[in-house]
């Protein structure tokens, strides 16, 4: 293991053996880099590590140093961008994902160690598309759009009061009533944009919603 990896391997255990105790449940760590590159991994994400390099390509630049990302309903995988150079990736197996989010309070400790381990990095100058081409196209139509219109998320399906939504994806939905844009969304929930196209396309898929086109 060379010097380099094992500083890394070192902030990885020290974060391990702290949060560990808090979530009750080991957490597994990644260091990634802004441009994708994985700087250090524990097997136990092995599975998630082409979506996890894919997610930080896309959306470093959509993250703000400080914001978290909890991208995968029903995964316990959480995305923390500790400084411009670096975003910390947590993962438990068992427990709530809510658990990961007592990371925040001390994400920023291991910043200045994690960027002088980095070095002068490339940054990506410009995000891939975060959001697949469903929602995407809808975007992009509003972006070309007369300024008159806008494209509004609408629900389709009629709910009975009986369902069972995480509560991120029940915050959403309740603003999906043809009034509020994406951006709107984004003030009312202090949700990332990121986080809510991913429930939008999800429950787009689901043909659960839809967008409309609105004269102002």
């Amino acid at each position: 293991m060379s010097k380099e990896s094992e500083s890394f391997y070192k902030i990885a255990k020290e974060i391990a053996n702290i949060f560990g105790k808090i979530f009750a449940s080991r957490p597994y760590i990644a260091i990634v880099d802004a441009t994708g590159k994985v700087l250090f991994k524990e097997d136990q994400l092995n599975t998630h590590l082409e979506y996890i390099q894919n997610f930080v390509k896309a959306n470093f630049n959509l993250l703000h140093v400080g914001d978290h990302s909890l991208p995968l309903g029903g995964v316990n995988l959480a995305f923390f961008k500790v400084s411009p150079k670096a975003i910390i990736v947590i993962y438990i197996t068992k427990g709530f994902t809510g658990q990961l989010l007592a990371f925040r309070s001390r994400m920023q400790e291991w910043s200045p160690k994690i960027d002088e381990l980095i070095g002068d990095v490339v940054m990506p100058s410009t995000p891939v598309q975060e959001v697949p081409e469903t929602v995407e196209r809808a975007q992009s139509r509003t972006a070309t759009a007369p300024q008159s219109f806008r494209k509004l998320p609408v629900l389709t399906k009629k709910l009975d009061g009986k369902e069972k939504f995480p509560i991120e994806v029940a915050t959403v939905l309740q603003f999906c009533d043809g009034k509020h844009s994406v951006e709107e969304i984004c003030e009312k929930t202090n949700y990332l944009k990121v986080k809510i196209n991913q429930i939008l396309v999800e429950y787009q898929k689901k043909k659960w919603l839809d967008f409309k086109k609105v004269m102002t």
